[in-house]
């Protein structure tokens, strides 16, 4: 038929069914003869019939239980039909779909239509066809322009759990009604006879929202259950915290609730960033319908707070013997470093320090700002849903940006007034634009500039000895390999007693934004561990007659010989061998010069050294001598016993090449 011609009998088609509309079921004359319905089928053409999967978050699965021994599995190309026949599987049969719906929500069918007549067609009352499990469908209209492919999307619901069987549509265009089903399609002649869908019971559903912002930026997850994102940004060692409101929007009581935490980070910098209390989820079930609960996931941003390669960084002394550190050294009875410093006090770019002029080069190595990203995980059922062990689960994507905060460039060491103390002299570095108030003792703080940096000391007490009872024992219980692990177990147990016992607090004045930083991995040279860590000697000094105090300062007049008297007792429970103690005078300008040439001002009269061969557990080794000083002024008096590496002695036991455990805090004497 030309154009004209089917636009004309399609009028009088419409026509003539306004006046008796059928329905598309078989009509029986009287005479007994069946008339089957007349179908538009192929009007329109239907190009495409595709059942859509549900969004990633809706789609229901299967609860994981422990696996079950199934035995072995077989795979056949053969289809086992009815009555004991062996039969191909038809490609034009039954196809059952590899995903699920759920009772009681929305199912979607995607359909591609052509309108192949010269007009416009109008299609009305476009229904689903089904069989098996009682389904409602939501009639669509829909106008077709002629020789366009045109989409539509058919939808209704399951009503029932059960199996479901898509068969086609139903139409109402040129005054008829047609059942249009996949099996009588010519031109869709690709289409299986239908589609087979389970649909499992009702399942509850959660809307969730946070106390953060969204991210905008894309994220390296490829997890299309994520319906939420939260952002975050956090200094290094500041903590904070997002609220998690969950709300049931579904008439299903939620029952089961299972969350967790899921990275690529390494699950102890995961927990570290990330936490989650598992006994505060428990306390959320059930959730009713329209009922909101929340919980909190904590956040912090970890830093290391240590600049890497310290030992080769040329800007800070590591020898006690020489520059500021020494004065500051030999001058702790005197002028203590703690009291050099007030309670609180600004920092200062004057290039006095000697970190300053490596400032430059540090602010181009300092660390920059990274992202981590982590998945909250929830998977929940309940009611109906959960007795058939299936469950729905969703993501909340968390992207958290660090920005550094401060840095440790340099430390070091140092003897405190009293010998159960040490001082431990950071160089610290503010790395924001904000002004800092850095608290690095109880009572005790700085200001620091943006961008500027400080020197502080952090009195901390010596690490005790029953940390290290297993280093100190005979050599001859060890071997090479045992005593370079001991040496390495050291410094990991006052390094780690370091970081326990350093508390770092910094505040950012403008922001109000608060944060801790800690010293773990902080490393230690073999002259540091013998300050750190707590002397195995027990002093006694006796000037005078008298017994020396902590910061008691002695006053003797020049040309009279003062007597002195030195007594140390091993309070190991092993005995100590090769030991040397030694006395030794100097004078300290308070400007970073020690003088150590006493020949013109003073006379000892008596060993300065005295070498103790074994020194068993809790006996005293003594030793006497005087001193004669010759003019007056200020002197130092520093007392100090060595042993050879591993207690084992050396070719020249004089030159001490192993600990040194030093008299602190340094003697000051005082000649008129």
């Amino acid at each position: 038929f030309s154009p004209a011609e089917q636009k004309e009998f399609a009028i009088q088609l419409q026509s003539l069914a306004g006046q008796c509309e059928g329905s598309p079921v078989p009509l029986v004359l009287e005479s007994g003869l069946v008339v089957p319905p007349a179908n538009l089928t192929d009007v329109p053409i239907c190009l495409e019939f595709t059942p859509q999967d549900l969004k990633p978050h809706l789609r229901p699965r299967k609860v994981e239980r422990g696996k079950k021994e199934t035995g072995p599995f077989l795979f056949t190309p053969i289809h086992f039909g009815g009555g004991g026949s062996l039969e191909r599987r038809s490609k034009k049969g039954n196809e059952k779909l590899d995903f699920l719906w759920t009772q009681n929500e929305s199912c979607e069918v995607f359909v591609n239509l052509l309108n192949p007549l010269p007009f416009e067609l109008k299609v009305s009352n476009m229904r689903l066809l089904t069989s098996g499990v009682v389904f409602e469908s939501i009639p669509e209209t829909v106008s077709l322009p002629p020789d366009t492919p045109t989409s539509i999307v058919l939808s209704g619901m399951a009503r029932e759990s059960g199996e479901l069987e898509l068969s086609g549509y139903s139409t109402h265009t040129l005054g008829v009604k047609s059942n249009c089903r996949l099996k009588h399609m010519i031109v869709g002649a690709h289409f299986p006879t239908n589609y087979k869908v389970q649909v499992v019971p009702s399942l509850p559903l959660l809307e969730v929202t946070t106390s953060l912002p969204q991210t905008l930026s894309a994220s390296g997850f490829q997890d299309n259950n994520v319906t939420m994102t939260a952002s975050a940004s956090l200094y290094h060692g500041q903590s904070g915290e997002c609220v998690i409101n969950l709300k049931n929007v579904s008439d299903v009581q939620i029952e089961m609730l299972e969350i967790d935490i899921n990275s690529i980070l390494d699950s102890i910098v995961q927990d570290q960033i990330f936490k989650l209390d598992e006994e505060e989820v428990k306390l959320l079930l059930p959730i009713a319908p329209n009922e909101v609960k929340s919980f909190k996931v904590l956040l912090f941003s970890p830093g290391n707070f240590l600049l890497p390669n310290v030992v080769a960084s040329p800007t800070f002394p590591q020898d006690l013997g020489s520059g500021v550190f020494s004065s500051m050294s030999a001058s702790l009875p005197g002028g203590s470093l703690a009291m050099r410093h007030n309670s609180s006090f600004r920092s200062s770019n004057s290039g006095q320090s000697s970190i300053v002029g490596g400032l430059t080069t540090l602010f181009h190595q300092q660390p920059s700002n990274s992202t981590v990203e982590a998945q909250l995980r929830i998977k929940y059922s309940g009611s109906d849903g959960i007795v058939a062990e299936y469950c729905r689960s969703c993501s909340l994507l968390f992207v958290l940006e660090m920005i550094p905060s401060l840095h440790v460039t340099n430390w070091d060491v140092l003897p405190a007034e009293t010998s159960s103390q040490f001082y431990l002299v950071l160089d610290i570095v503010n790395l924001t634009n904000q002004e800092m108030e850095l608290q690095y003792t109880s009572g005790k703080t700085m200001l620091v500039d943006g961008q500027e940096s400080c020197r502080v000391p952090v009195p901390v007490d010596r690490c005790p000895l029953s940390k290290l009872s297993a280093f100190y024992q005979d050599s001859a219980e060890r071997n090479s390999e045992e005593r370079m692990k001991n040496n390495v177990d050291v410094e990991r147990i006052c390094s780690e007693h370091i970081t326990d016992l350093v508390d770092l607090r910094w505040h950012l004045l403008a922001s109000d934004i608060r944060g801790v930083a800690s010293l773990k991995g902080i490393s230690l040279s073999s002259r540091m561990l013998d300050i750190v860590r707590m002397s195995p000697l027990n002093w006694e000094v006796v000037i005078n007659g008298g017994v020396i105090r902590t910061q008691e300062e002695v006053t003797w007049e020049a040309g009279n010989p003062l007597p002195l008297k030195m007594s140390i007792a091993n309070g190991l429970e092993k005995a100590l061998c090769h030991l040397t103690l030694s006395i030794q005078f100097y004078q300290d300008y308070d400007n970073g010069i020690l003088n150590y040439r006493m020949d013109t001002r003073l006379a000892v009269a008596g060993a300065t050294k005295k070498i103790i061969p074994h020194l068993e557990p809790n006996l005293k080794a003594d030793h006497q001598c005087n001193v004669i000083f010759f003019s007056p002024g200020q002197y130092k008096l520093d007392i100090q016993c060595c042993a050879p590496e591993n207690n084992v002695a050396t070719a020249n036991p004089l030159l001490p090449t192993g600990h040194i455990w030093r008299f602190t805090p340094t003697i000051s004497i005082t000649v008129t």
